[in-house]
């Protein structure tokens, strides 16, 4: 619990005296996504090399290979959901609104986890093949993380006609991280329930992410062992 603790005391003290925030609160609406996010980067970091990292393992015992990196994402939920105490410590210290909105948080974090796990099955095979994919994901992940609303909302954006602007808007439409944080923050930080749509959208993608990314590793992990 320790290092998100110091991350939420780090944020607090910046936006809250050194680089003040118009927005209230704005420590709590950035960690409702920030922790989210980062359960989801680091999982899918660690998880993507459990194959090679565990390949002595492999070739000694037979296990079913998907245990590898669906326990990396097991830990990091364990540290995701301890990481949600002292968040919720903030809140209280900083008058923040408890409301039984908070009761849909831990669904919020299943489809995470759901959707965090067929990411991580489908890296962690691409990996054993391909060994420059752990490069890719790293730069791709940290492009993702602004290009996903975890620094900002999506009512922050405002208006623009510019078609760059008009191309970020479809991105995140299209961005099933941008539904997924929002099961987060939206009970955190607004006190509120996601709408259906949202809900919707961030179940379909959990469950077609999940079967892809456990399709494709049951089909190569047979030829796993040629490249370990």
């Amino acid at each position: 619990m320790l290092n998100p603790l110091l991350l939420m005391i780090v944020y607090t003290v910046v936006f809250t005296t050194i680089m003040p925030v118009a927005q209230r609160n704005f420590s709590i609406f950035l960690l409702a996504a920030l922790l989210p996010w980062l359960f989801f980067s680091t999982a899918v970091l660690q998880g993507l090399n459990s194959i090679l990292g565990n390949q002595e393992l492999i070739r000694k015992v037979r296990v079913p290979q998907a245990v590898f990196p669906l326990s990396v994402v097991g830990s990091n939920l364990v540290n995701f959901t301890l990481s949600m105490l002292p968040l919720f410590l903030l809140m209280a210290a900083l008058k923040q609104r408890f409301s039984t909105a908070l009761f849909f948080v831990p669904v919020g974090m299943i489809l995470l986890t759901i959707f965090t796990s067929g990411v991580t099955l489908l890296l962690a095979t691409f990996t054993v093949f391909f060994r420059d994919v752990r490069h890719l994901a790293e730069v791709l992940l940290q492009m993702m993380m602004y290009l996903s609303p975890v620094l900002y909302d999506l009512n922050m954006l405002g208006a623009n006609k510019n078609w760059w602007f008009r191309f970020f808007q479809w991105f995140l439409a299209v961005n099933p991280i941008t539904y997924l944080l929002a099961l987060i923050r939206e009970p955190v930080y607004y006190a509120r329930v996601p709408d259906a749509a949202t809900i919707a959208i961030a179940t379909g993608s959990s469950f077609v992410a999940l079967a892809v990314g456990y399709k494709v590793f049951q089909r190569l992990a047979p030829r796993h062992i040629h490249y370990l």
